[in-house]
């Protein structure tokens, strides 16, 4: 699936105008915590390109992201707004923080995802806490806890208790399930 971009002509000027200076035409979009509801979209420079990339070429820059993302950026409108210090970039992505029906080849960061807000976080949510995925590892996924659940004495009980036990039932391919968060 190709996503659908939008860029206003005040962004396709920024972006082109960092693009040049940086004598580097390709940007990457790349999204943190895809649908989940800490989900944010983002610009990068690209330094790398793999065969799983999507490209949209703008004149003198491109705008890369994975596949496994277009359906999140589906949509995207991306603008860049002056102000007194300058200007700011803007990105609005409306499917970002929604969790599509996976295949069953997707990654298994958005599987882990896809549980965590569909089975996990709705329960932390009760005590305003919630968990994230930080990264995968083959098949060791480590997270982080973030809200109430900093400093909270039950925190590792809750990790082997509830969160390991949810993913493993879920996703029995996953060997370790690891908190990286500082309480």
């Amino acid at each position: 699936m190709r996503a659908d971009i939008q860029l206003t002509d005040t962004a396709q000027d920024y972006l082109s105008q960092v693009a040049t200076n940086e004598g580097n035409p390709d940007l990457r979009i790349g999204v943190s915590h895809p649908g989940t509801s800490l989900s944010q979209a983002f610009i990068t420079f690209n330094k790398e390109t793999t065969d799983d990339d999507e490209v949209h070429q703008y004149g003198d820059f491109n705008l890369r992201y994975s596949r496994s993302l277009a359906l999140f950026i589906d949509g995207l409108a991306i603008n860049y707004r002056t102000n007194r210090m300058g200007g700011n970039l803007h990105l609005k992505a409306p499917n970002i923080k929604t969790m599509p029906d996976l295949p069953a080849d997707a990654d298994l960061s958005l599987k882990v995802s896809a549980i965590l807000e569909g089975h996990v976080n709705p329960a932390l949510a009760e005590h305003q806490g919630g968990v994230a995925v930080d990264r995968i590892e083959g098949e060791s996924v480590y997270l982080k806890f973030g809200g109430n659940c900093l400093g909270c004495g039950n925190a590792e009980r809750t990790l082997v208790d509830f969160v390991e036990k949810t993913l493993k039932e879920h996703l029995p391919e996953i060997e370790t399930v690891s908190d990286v968060t500082r309480h």
